[in-house]
């Protein structure tokens, strides 16, 4: 996963860099680049939440993942970000979609320790 995770970001630098030159603005590049990362951090939070052994933390992994995805995806919404996928123009937040997969694909579940809860005490 690791050659994966690694071609994702490596894409998402050379798409982000080539709309920064190519764009009258910057800003659809400067959302890319942003969403990118921010893609990848939401679905890597997302599996970290499901596996997570506290339902409190749970929930944070989730308020995460759902916050990280929401300003990604309205980045590219915002600028009208696009981009070219083999021949077919496709819409920013497709890579954000895309970038959400890497990232619940891209983390390894995590084994958590036992917590002891507040009433073992």
């Amino acid at each position: 996963m690791l050659i994966a995770i690694t071609a994702y970001f490596i894409a998402t630098a050379v798409i982000g860099i080539a709309q920064l030159f190519q764009m009258e603005t910057i800003w659809p590049g400067l959302s890319f680049l942003l969403a990118g990362p921010l893609a990848f951090w939401a679905g890597s939070s997302l599996k970290l939440a499901v596996f997570a052994p506290m339902p409190r933390l749970r929930w944070i992994g989730f308020l995460m993942a759902a916050l990280l995805t929401t300003v990604g995806t309205l980045a590219t919404l915002a600028t009208g970000t696009h981009f070219d996928a083999y021949g077919q123009d496709m819409p920013g937040f497709a890579w954000a979609i895309a970038g959400i997969i890497a990232g619940i694909l891209g983390t390894k579940r995590r084994v958590y320790l036992s917590v002891p809860e507040a009433s073992e005490k």
